[in-house]
């Protein structure tokens, strides 16, 4: 790894260090985001070239597995699907009615003929 790298081992500020303690701790991403403006992009690989691990059976535990470039556990692997479907919950909500009634017939099957 070059010394450029995010992940390379180097001295971490001190809000990486917080941004690290806290997902030790278990608090989700975007908390430690909005405490310490560390992003999840620098915080995953910093917790894995620093061996640090967000507590199994969620989300940000199996973004810490992807990081170390490790197969997710049963429990992080569950927990991260459930939260991806939330957020595609969540985008649904957000379509307007044109746009979902325009995405729908899109995905229809045409009829043969």
């Amino acid at each position: 790894m070059t010394s450029n790298s995010p992940t390379a081992i180097r001295d971490l500020t001190a809000q990486e260090a917080v941004a690290l303690t806290l997902l030790r701790d278990g608090y989700t991403q975007r908390t430690i985001y909005t405490r310490t403006g560390v992003t999840g992009e620098d915080l995953f690989p910093l917790a894995a070239v620093h061996g640090i691990t967000a507590p199994h059976g969620t989300a940000d535990g199996a973004r810490c597995h992807e990081a170390a470039d490790e197969e997710p556990c049963a429990d992080c692997d569950t927990a991260l699907v459930h939260a991806d479907a939330r957020a595609r919950a969540r985008q649904r909500r957000t379509l307007t009615p044109e746009a979902r009634a325009r995405l729908l017939r899109s995905r229809r099957p045409t009829a043969r003929q």
